[in-house]
């Protein structure tokens, strides 16, 4: 068992790196938490001033200032006691008010519902761009708290723990303290998934003998080397943590650490930044490096300043015959950081009586944290935009002009356009990757150089709010569309309702937009039904789950797709396509088919109905047309494990000609990993206008509205519509 902290503790702990500490004041802290906490105990059943007690000595690696190791000591007092600002005024300066008041905000119970947690997670960003010392003591506060979770109720546990693993080591890792993160997540991960964590524990105990060997004998190797090429470096050793080694596990489909080359890695530090290249060239010199894995940190930081140089060199050590080792190599200012993250940058000063935290080079995500709590109106749009920008991976990406951009994974020329500048994204018609013309959907990668190809006549198309990463750029389309008057939103809105009610073949809107008069059940007024139309206009409503609701169900499922997939007949252990069938399991020997008032795919559950004279229909296990049906007509039904079947469409495309059409449309395929089987281009004489006819390869009908919603946004494209 570790040792419990003491007040000397953390004392001493602080005169390491505070000389000049005033002792007394922390011992003053102590003893005003001790006596306002006095006859309560932890679930732990120990006093609980030890967990303020902890909750210091674990802020201590992160070398803290004076005021934030009393805030730690004292975090609890508002909250938890009936000690007022006054009280705290009176013992301590004004400096540690503050910081104990964004404590207290922070304090909620979070696992009180979604509302709740949101609006605490606003509170916790908007307290980090203030002071990132409030954070600081909130990660250590939660890290002790996890270290002691296995006192509390087994559904609470598994809720902390999830609500850890997704917002506070994410929080930890933005700031660059992995060493608060590495441990928030393997405690998460013991009460999440317990039995992963044993079997990992229990394999990880196994082969530690052997990796340490291993270490100790590549770390010696590379010590020579560097020493005769007149290199005078520190290595270090590190194994991956448990849930890093999970998630490692799965993603590559393994089950065994053995099937990993990459979970230990050696650490080269050395004196400054040109030495770190040095290091680089030697060791890329004596052994052969993988060139996929390696990557520069130090020319293009992490969003949270971590820099360093990171290779995978094969041949370093004998005993592994030949497999990859990762090597790492950082300056000590770089390890610095590494260790302590955004706390290595702070500085503190003195500003109108009070201590500030402020950091030599604040990060730019911190900045916007303010801003964006106050742009975004509700809670469901904030938490979309954290899990859009801030708990998602980094890429670099370079205008024409050599400027770096800070964008999240995944992000797009148009997320690029709006990060450079609003006008610039409104008015982006294109883009090119390193010189070469890409689809505007194209997932941007590290260290690409990226053009804008802007037309004053160009506008932001609604399409663009299905795959931009960026919550900048999905707000500043979303305020364009609503920026355009009423009466334009209006008649964009009819043109696309209009669009599908001619792909079935339906009749359009009259003037009183009379379909729209019955619209979900309810009768709806002129106005009414205009602003539903503003509303698809402007892309706040899905035009699709409108159609769906003003058609009949009979209407929308008769299109060449639907009445294949309906009219394919399954029987058991027999083939669709080659591709796909369904298993019944109970009595053998029935002819299955799909139901048409469902159309399950192989993502829904299902449920087999035996109808007289036809065998066994396939319903979706919620469809409603079985309600009230007997039970006993009831059979179990399961899909197999092989891919969805595969279903020829043929589809009209009324185009107007222009350079790089096709080349667009064969990218919404290829993107969607669609084959296209065959493509004919019908020319208008005396006209540039034309039509396209398409054959494609589908697996489902939601794959076809997809292919036919990015088609349609096609520049030059005015209609899609599934043809015999």
């Amino acid at each position: 068992m570790a040792k419990k902290a003491t007040i000397n503790d953390i004392i001493n702990g602080a005169k390491k790196y505070l000389p000049k500490v005033d002792e007394e004041r922390l011992l003053r802290a102590y003893e005003f938490a001790k006596k306002a906490h006095e006859g309560t105990l932890r679930n732990s059943g120990d006093p609980y001033i030890q967990h303020p007690l902890e909750v210091a000595k674990i802020l201590l690696d992160l070398r803290p200032d004076e005021d934030s190791l009393v805030v730690a000591l004292l975090h609890d007092v508002l909250e938890d006691t009936d000690v007022t600002v006054d009280d705290l005024r009176k013992e301590f300066n004004d400096s540690v008010i503050p910081l104990l008041k964004g404590m207290e905000k922070l304090g909620t119970v979070y696992y009180r519902g979604r509302e709740r947690q949101i609006e605490n997670l606003r509170k916790m960003f908007l307290a980090m761009s203030n002071d990132i010392r409030v954070i600081l003591v909130k990660l250590a506060d939660r890290l002790h708290n996890m270290k002691t979770l296995e006192y509390l109720p087994e559904e609470k546990q598994k809720v902390i723990a999830k609500e850890t693993l997704t917002i506070y080591s994410p929080i930890a890792a933005r700031l660059g303290i992995y060493r608060v993160k590495n441990e928030l997540d393997d405690l998460a991960f013991k009460h999440l998934y317990p039995d992963e964590y044993k079997r990992l524990l229990d394999d990880m105990q196994e082969t530690t003998g052997m990796q340490q060997n291993i270490i100790k004998k590549s770390k010696s190797i590379l010590a020579k080397t560097l020493k005769d090429a007149g290199l005078e470096v520190e290595i270090e050793g590190r194994v991956k943590h448990l849930y890093s080694i999970y998630k490692k596990l799965d993603k590559k489909d393994k089950n065994y650490i053995s099937e990993l080359y990459d979970i230990f890695a050696l650490r080269i530090i050395v004196e400054n930044e040109e030495e770190c290249y040095k290091t680089l060239g030697t060791v890329h010199k004596n052994w052969t490096p993988l060139s996929r894995r390696f990557k520069d940190y130090i020319a293009n930081p992490k969003v949270n300043g971590y820099q360093s140089l990171h290779t995978t060199l094969i041949g370093l050590c004998p005993k592994l015959h030949n497999q990859p080792i990762e090597i790492q190599i950082r300056s000590k200012e770089m390890n610095l950081v590494a260790k302590y993250g955004v706390a290595a940058h702070w500085q503190y000063k003195e500003q109108d009586g009070y201590s500030i935290a402020v950091p030599e080079q604040k990060l730019k995500w911190i900045q916007n944290l303010v801003s964006l709590h106050e742009n975004l109106k509700n809670n469901s749009e904030f938490i979309e935009s954290l899990s859009i920008d801030i708990f998602h991976d980094r890429i670099f990406a370079l205008t024409p002009k050599g400027d770096v951009l800070d964008l999240p994974m995944d992000a797009t020329p148009i997320d690029f356009a709006y990060t450079v500048h609003t006008d610039l994204g409104h008015c982006c018609k294109g883009a090119k990757i390193n010189g070469k013309i890409v689809p505007l959907d194209y997932k941007l990668r590290n260290g690409q150089m990226v053009e804008i190809i802007k037309s004053n006549a160009a506008q932001p198309n609604r399409y663009w709010l299905s795959f931009v990463k960026t919550s900048h750029a999905k707000n500043k389309i979303k305020q364009w569309f609503n920026s355009q008057d009423k009466d334009n939103l209006v008649k964009m809105g009819k043109e696309l309702v209009n669009k599908h009610l001619t792909r079935f073949n339906q009749s359009l809107l009259d003037p009183d937009l009379g379909i729209l008069k019955n619209y979900a059940n309810k009768k709806m007024t002129i106005r009414e039904r205009e602003e539903l139309l503003e509303k698809i206009g402007n892309g706040s409503i899905d035009v699709m789950s409108v159609i769906k609701k003003i058609l009949p169900e009979d209407t929308v499922l008769k299109t060449p797709l639907k009445e294949k997939m309906a009219s394919a007949v399954l029987t058991e252990g027999v083939q669709l396509d080659k591709d796909t069938e369904i298993l019944i399991t109970g009595d053998k020997g029935y002819k299955t088919q799909i139901a048409t008032c469902c159309m399950p795919t192989q993502n829904d559950e299902i449920i087999g109905y035996i109808t007289l004279g036809r065998g066994v229909t396939i319903h979706n296990k919620n469809c409603k047309v079985l309600k009230g049906h007997s039970d006993k007509r009831l059979i179990k039904a399961s899909w197999s494990t092989r891919k969805e079947p595969k279903y020829e469409v043929k589809l009209s495309l009324k185009r107007q000609s222009r350079i790089g059409m096709l080349r667009d449309i064969a990218e919404v395929f290829a993107n969607a990993e669609i084959p296209i089987l065959d493509i004919e281009n019908i020319r208008h004489e005396d006209s540039d206008m034309g039509e396209i006819i398409i054959t494609a390869s589908l697996d489902s009908w939601e794959t076809l509205n997809d292919i036919i919603q990015k088609l349609e946004a096609i520049p030059g494209i005015f209609n899609v519509k599934e043809i015999d």
